[in-house]
């Protein structure tokens, strides 16, 4: 007998054959396909029924002179009256505009806006639930986009953007947006001229009330004074002058005391009574000044100005290409991930299938 030990057979071990892993997937080949082609339909099927996003881009910057020559005249008119001073238009275009921004980067905005379209009361449809509408809300405006311009641009502009179900809801939503905060923003510039227009026009009428006032009340206290003085001539029974004293031959009569009026006598008082009752009171030149300054200022009230505060660079687009879903690429991942879980499936399988049926090692054949 031999003391050798019989040598173990080496031909079967742990380690991957390609070519059996070749054969296994051929004879599994059509699973694999039916893998393949079951990926393929229900990626097809997604992208063909999911939701469309297209997204409208506009372009603004700061609005041109001619955009606001309704406003800028405006502005001018009320200067001319204040001084004449000149408008700074620079300054005037980077308020308008500044506010624009300022407005429709909101986030209070923005809902306000969104809350009352077409488009949010359609997406919302018939829920009842008021944590759905805000939250449907919050959606749409992290759809809507503001993006501020890089400081190498040689024309510097703010990108506006907001994805939409369709390419035409893009956008007229965008279009709408734009408009609707310039009418906001300019609302309220326009709001800090009308109370500044307010605040000159009656500071005038002011003036001239004071003005009236104080006239009014030196004549009302002349007419008393000489009312007070004829009395006194007529209990004196004074009807002439009464000479006070004498300069050089000329006869003068000391006025600056009321209390001498008397001495001017009936007659003269009765006629400078008349006279003080009578005679339209004589106003200063301020006066008049006063009241063709607001003779200009206050049509500027009814002065109706609308205007941009901004312009494009670029208008709402009409999107021509769908942000999502992106049709060929879902459906060729789609068939790729079938086929990973076909070969998966496959090769299991034939693991499956090794694991009950082990392989008969080389040396118990060449025993037998």
């Amino acid at each position: 007998m031999s003391d050798k030990t019989p040598r173990r057979d080496t031909a079967y071990s742990d380690e991957i054959d390609l070519f059996e892993l070749a054969q296994a997937i051929w004879k599994g080949r059509y699973v694999l396909l039916a893998f393949c082609l079951a990926g393929f339909m229900l990626a097809a099927l997604y992208a063909f029924t999911a939701k469309e996003q297209w997204t409208s881009v506009a372009y603004v910057s700061k609005p041109r002179l001619e955009q606001i020559g309704a406003y800028l005249e405006q502005r001018r008119a009320m200067a001319r009256v204040d001084g004449n001073k000149p408008v700074d238009t620079a300054a005037l275009t980077d308020t308008l505009f500044s506010g624009f921004i300022s407005q429709a980067a909101a986030m209070k905005t923005r809902l306000e806006y969104l809350a009352g379209t077409d488009y949010f009361k359609q997406q919302l449809k018939d829920s009842k639930d008021p944590s759905a509408e805000r939250m449907l809300l919050l959606d749409l405006a992290g759809l809507l986009q503001i993006k501020s311009f890089d400081k190498n641009q040689i024309a510097p502009y703010y990108e506006f953007s907001f994805s939409a179900d369709t390419p035409e809801q893009a956008q007229e939503m965008l279009t709408g947006y734009l408009l609707w905060v310039n009418d906001l923003s300019f609302r309220l510039v326009d709001e800090d001229f009308n109370n500044h227009l307010d605040a000159q026009i009656l500071s005038r009428q002011t003036e001239l009330a004071n003005i009236d006032f104080q006239l009014r009340a030196e004549r009302q206290n002349r007419i008393e004074n000489i009312e007070n003085a004829l009395h006194t001539a007529k209990l004196a029974d004074v009807t002439d002058y009464i000479v006070a004293r004498q300069t050089e031959g000329a006869t003068v009569i000391e006025l600056s005391d009321s209390k001498r009026l008397f001495m001017l006598g009936q007659k003269y008082l009765n006629a400078e009574l008349d006279t003080a009752r009578e005679a339209p009171i004589i106003y200063p030149p301020r006066y008049y000044e006063m009241q063709r300054e607001l003779a200009q200022l206050e049509p500027l009230r009814k002065y109706e100005v609308k205007t941009l505060s901004y312009s494009y660079q670029l208008a709402p687009t009409l999107p021509v290409k769908r942000d999502k879903p992106k049709r060929v690429l879902i459906v060729v991942l789609g068939a790729m991930v079938g086929g990973l879980l076909g070969c998966f499936w496959v090769l299991a399988a034939a693991a499956l299938r090794r694991k009950q049926h082990p392989p008969v090692p080389l040396g118990a054949l060449q025993a037998g």
